[in-house]
C-alpha cells in the first residue's frame, strides 16, 4: 500500500478543514458561508489529482438534530481544471453539489452495523470533541463529482472500433495438429 494514504491529518488539518463547534450551533440553527484561499486550492489539487481548483465555496446552514447530533443542508461549489481525456488539452469543469449530512458523537455512530455489499447506506459523520469539520465533509463530497474522464466540449473520439464491425479469422482447432504432421513428414 502507497505509505502517503497511511499518514491521515489530525481532525480539523485538513486542506479545506473548517471547523463548527455544536455549542456555536442555535437551536434554530446557523447559516455559514466559508470559500477556499489560493492556498487550499493548491493543496487540495495535489490530493484531488487535478491540475488546479478554483472557486471553492461552501454554504449550508447548520441546526441540531436529535438529542446530541447535528444536520448540514448546503452546497459546495467551485471549478477543477484537468486534461482532457481525448485532446490532452485543458479543460475546466464547474461543479455545484447539494449534500445533506448528518453529524453524530463517535458512541452513536459506532452503533451503525452496515452490510459490506450495501453501498447506499448513510453513515453520519463523526462529531469529535463537539465540533465537526465541514470543510473536510465539503471536500469529499467535491471529491466525489471530480470526472475521471474529462471531456472538452467539442472533443471528438473518431477512431471507435465496433466488435461487430471487426471480422476475426478464428483459427481451425486442426492447425495445431496440420503444424505436428509438417515437423514430422519433414524429419
Amino acid at each position: 500500500m502507497d505509505e502517503k494514504y497511511l499518514d491521515t491529518p489530525a481532525f480539523g488539518a485538513c486542506e479545506f478543514s473548517y471547523l463548527v463547534r455544536a455549542e456555536d450551533v442555535p437551536p434554530k440553527g446557523a447559516h455559514l458561508k466559508f470559500a477556499a484561499d489560493a492556498s487550499h486550492c493548491e493543496k487540495l489539487a495535489v490530493r484531488l489529482n487535478v491540475d488546479e481548483v478554483a472557486d471553492l465555496a461552501v454554504e449550508a446552514h447548520m441546526t441540531p438534530f436529535g438529542k446530541r447530533g447535528m444536520m448540514a443542508i448546503g452546497k459546495v461549489s467551485g471549478r477543477v481544471l484537468q486534461q482532457c481525456g481525448v485532446t490532452l488539452q485543458p479543460v475546466w469543469t464547474d461543479l455545484e453539489i447539494d449534500f445533506t449530512t448528518e453529524f453524530q458523537p463517535r458512541d452513536i455512530v459506532m452503533q451503525y452495523v452496515v452490510p459490506e455489499d450495501d453501498f447506499e447506506a448513510e453513515v453520519p459523520e463523526i462529531i469529535e470533541d463537539g465540533a465537526v469539520d465541514l470543510g473536510e465533509v465539503a471536500t469529499q463530497i467535491f471529491a466525489m463529482e471530480v470526472p475521471v474522464y474529462p471531456r472538452a466540449p467539442d472533443a471528438e473520439f473518431n477512431d471507435v472500433i465496433d466488435a461487430n464491425d471487426v471480422e476475426e479469422e478464428k483459427p481451425s482447432p486442426f492447425a495445431a495438429l496440420q503444424a505436428l504432421k509438417m515437423t514430422d513428414d519433414g524429419a
